[in-house]
């Protein structure tokens, strides 16, 4: 089961000290071969230079034309990642019994956007190293992924304030909200609206220019639950055409309009002792996937906000959207520690894999490689999409303590967050052309002459 604990900021922005950073070669991480990935990479202590931000202003983020830059590690994750870079992140030292980082880290460009639980910023940090950036502040940790939408970047803070700043670091705008907020904003893709949600079983609509509060929707208490607390989490927001579907701790999936947050519908899904509703709903065609954390996953059909089928799993993060010899797979990362491919159609179970652990999965990322996921109890993994057999796994127990926040990819670099509060990089080696397979290369003439 995930932590479930709030694990509040007690520093500054972040400490001026020297972080401890292991880092590859990308030469060496392409030649080691796949197989060395589950044993214990060899690793040399590196001294990097204190975390210093750099001064508002002296610092050129993007070109002119405020689009992403290049990745620096292109071509596609085709392969069982190797070792790269280990650094510690952000942040001053963390006041609390465990240590969580719920921060789904952004790649956008040459720079890794994330927050961290000792800290009070988003920070964006070179992919190359790890090493500090630019600070996005904030009044208190930030322990959800950003939002990056043209030249703005939304995020909030365990103080429940939500912030609009520029990629160049000036602040925009903020909303002080009285809970704390674990999701990522959802802005609309016409740019106008941000929904934001946080624990307290509140959804607000702010206006995207500035940050103007239009609506806000409180879900009724339940009277009824099993148990007396909820979850310390709360699902993000889901726009879809004109109605914003939302999760509550009650169990409760409610869908209200775009424009002026009126409920338009309700449908009861999650049971037991934790119902909560803390995974995001998932559109796919009429069809709405959500899971209660501790059951059940339902197929809701959007036109009648009739439940299609059930299936007795829970999550604490999305399913994954794949196909299968034409046909709809959910990929559901379950608070059992295992992974199943379920059709979409009927809700039927193709395959299951376990992580032999008992912690949440976070939503594995499909990639040519496999399935990419992560344990809040373990390492990260590659599961085949048509079996269901592992094909690798990165686990170290003494340094890891768990990955809850969703890992990265783009390119060929992975990124993750390790609950021990490290950033991990590493790196598909490059798929390299056979000499003796090119085209035209015939090997019986190579000594002639």
């Amino acid at each position: 089961m995930i932590a479930l604990l709030a694990t509040l900021a007690v520093d500054g922005a972040f400490a001026q000290t020297e972080p401890e950073q292991h880092r590859a070669t990308e030469q060496e991480t392409a030649e080691r071969p796949p197989s060395e990935a589950r044993s214990k990479p060899e690793r040399r202590r590196k001294a990097a230079p204190p975390l210093v931000a750099p001064a508002r202003g002296d610092w050129t983020f993007l070109d002119s034309s405020l689009e992403p830059q290049p990745s620096r590690f292109e071509g596609s994750f085709a392969r069982s990642p190797a070792f790269h870079v280990r650094a510690r992140l952000p942040g001053g030292a963390l006041n609390a019994v465990t240590h969580a980082e719920w921060s789904d880290p952004v790649l956008y460009g040459d720079f890794v956007f994330t927050g961290s639980a000792a800290g009070n910023a988003l920070y964006a940090l070179s992919r190359q190293d790890g090493s500090v950036r630019r600070v996005y502040e904030a009044s208190a940790s930030v322990e959800a992924q950003p939002t990056i939408v043209g030249d703005r970047v939304y995020f909030s803070d365990t103080g429940g304030n939500t912030f609009c700043y520029d990629l160049a670091g000036e602040l925009q705008w903020t909303h002080d909200g009285n809970a704390p907020v674990l999701v990522a904003p959802t802005v609309s893709d016409d740019g106008i609206w941000v929904v934001v949600t946080n624990v307290d079983d509140l959804a607000v609509a702010l206006d995207a220019v500035s940050g103007e509060l239009k609506w806000q929707y409180k879900a009724k208490r339940d009277l009824t639950r099993q148990a007396e607390l909820s979850l310390f989490a709360a699902p993000g927001a889901v726009i879809h055409g004109d109605e914003v579907a939302l999760g509550f701790s009650n169990g409760m999936v409610v869908a209200v309009e775009l424009q002026t947050g009126e409920e338009r519908w309700s449908r009861s899904v999650g049971e037991g002792r934790y119902p909560d509703i803390v995974a995001d709903p998932v559109a796919e065609g009429t069809d709405l996937f959500t899971s209660g954390y501790f059951r059940p996953l339902v197929a809701i059909d959007m036109p009648s906000h009739n439940i299609r089928w059930r299936l007795d799993v829970g999550a604490a993060h999305p399913v994954s959207i794949g196909t299968r010899d034409g046909a709809v797979v959910l990929y559901h990362p379950g608070t059992d520690g295992s992974l199943r491919a379920v059709a979409a159609l009927t809700g039927a179970e193709l395959w299951r894999w376990s992580s032999d652990t008992t912690g949440a999965l976070t939503t594995p990322l499909v990639t040519d490689a496999g399935l990419l996921v992560g344990s809040s109890e373990g390492g990260v993994y590659l599961v085949d999409p048509k079996s269901g057999e592992e094909l690798w796994r990165w686990h170290e127990p003494w340094r890891l303590q768990g990955v809850s926040a969703l890992p990265a990819i783009d390119g060929r670099q992975l990124v993750f967050l390790s609950n021990a509060g490290f950033l991990y990089s590493m790196l598909s080696p490059k798929v390299r052309e056979n000499p003796d397979r090119r085209a035209g290369w015939n090997p019986t003439v190579r000594n002639r002459r």
